[in-house]
């Protein structure tokens, strides 16, 4: 079990209203939130995947994760984080979705050719509870439900590389809002302040792709330093732009640019290689150094 405090928290979105210019961000009905003295319960589920965007989450800087987690939220099932073991960890997860919970958290696509593709557990009689089964119970008991990475959001790697059927979550939940925050992996604070965001007001505001508007709605290419920049024709020359070699930032929203990785030290392109559209519902293209129909600037 780990803990966020309100204050640090509060720094963080401050921060991030301030780096990215979000005025509207409302700091006063978070902070009130965040006084309530229960926690929302939260459930995270894992599926066909590398489980890349909980090591991206735990990669987190500010707040880091150990402030955040249950401070804020009640983590009351997470595969890779959580403390309990085997048949007490399925007890946890099945008491949280049997009395109701906040928010479902989905990381990795879902198989739906077999329900032995991917299981979560076994329950005590032998059944082999599926990825499937147990996302489409559980979103059933949840106020809400967000998609965590690529896999998840739009069926990424494991959809276009294998024949397990493997889909996304609004494929499997039809007709439910499913909150994507797409990526491989996500951006760390694109998770901690999509959470931040619906625990505090609901649904935030969505492009078509049902991604967070605050950190899917710049456009990678107009955002890049290096977009007015002489064309490099060769991979090493520095400070050119890569869109001739393949850069895919063209077809590409995310706030990268303007952000960075790893506590901003840097980005994809800033270290010499291309935007590969992770973020994007055709991700991954092949090969990767295809930046497909030209788009206009």
């Amino acid at each position: 079990m780990i803990y966020v405090t309100r204050r640090d928290f509060l720094k963080y979105l401050a921060a991030s209203a301030l780096a990215m210019g979000y005025s509207s961000l409302d700091l006063t009905g978070i902070a009130q939130a965040l006084a309530q003295s229960t926690k929302p319960p939260v459930v995270w589920l894992q599926g066909a995947g590398c489980n890349g965007c909980s090591v991206s989450l735990l990669n987190s800087v500010t707040p880091t994760i150990d402030d955040v987690l249950l401070n804020t939220i009640d983590l009351q099932y997470h595969p890779t984080l959580m403390a309990a073991p085997g048949a007490l960890a399925v007890t946890t997860a099945t008491q949280a979705r049997d009395s109701g919970f906040t928010l479902l958290v989905v990381e990795g696509a879902i198989p739906t050719a077999h329900d032995r593709y991917c299981t979560v557990w076994e329950t005590v009689d032998g059944h082999h509870v599926s990825m499937l089964e147990a996302v489409q119970s559980f979103a059933a008991r949840a106020d809400y439900v967000m998609s965590v990475g690529s896999c998840s959001a739009f069926g990424g790697i494991p959809a276009r590389s294998t024949d397990t059927g493997a889909s996304s979550m609004a494929d499997v939940l039809p007709g439910r809002t499913v909150i994507n925050v797409s990526g491989c992996p996500a951006h760390p604070d694109w998770i901690i302040g999509t959470i931040a965001a619906v625990l505090t007001g609901g649904v935030p505001s969505l492009d078509a792709y049902n991604r967070p508007v605050t950190y899917f709605g710049q456009n990678v290419h107009r955002t890049c330093p290096l977009r007015e920049r002489e064309e490099a024709h060769s991979f090493g020359q520095e400070n050119r732009c890569l869109e001739e070699l393949g850069c895919q930032g063209k077809q590409t929203w995310a706030d990268c640019a303007l952000r960075g990785w790893n506590n901003g030290l840097n980005w994809c392109i800033g270290a010499g290689a291309l935007c590969v559209a992770c973020t994007e519902p055709f991700f991954p293209r092949f090969p990767f150094h295809s930046n497909g129909e030209d788009d206009d600037d």
